[in-house]
């Protein structure tokens, strides 16, 4: 089985998703917050990381 994704992102939609994922990382990082939250806060930023970088 093979999926065909076709790459659906713009340079500006790139570096919105950038910036989503270094504001949830951020308060993760500094401590801000802790425990589950900022687990979900460091999956979603990277998840957005690395929709940025696949440009999907």
């Amino acid at each position: 089985m093979e999926l065909d994704f076709e790459k659906n992102l713009g340079d500006t939609d790139r570096v919105i998703r950038i910036i989503i994922g270094a504001l949830l990382i951020w308060p993760a990082i500094f401590h801000y917050i802790s425990g589950g939250w900022a687990t979900l806060a460091w999956v979603l930023g990277i998840s957005q990381f690395i929709e940025a970088a696949l440009s999907y």
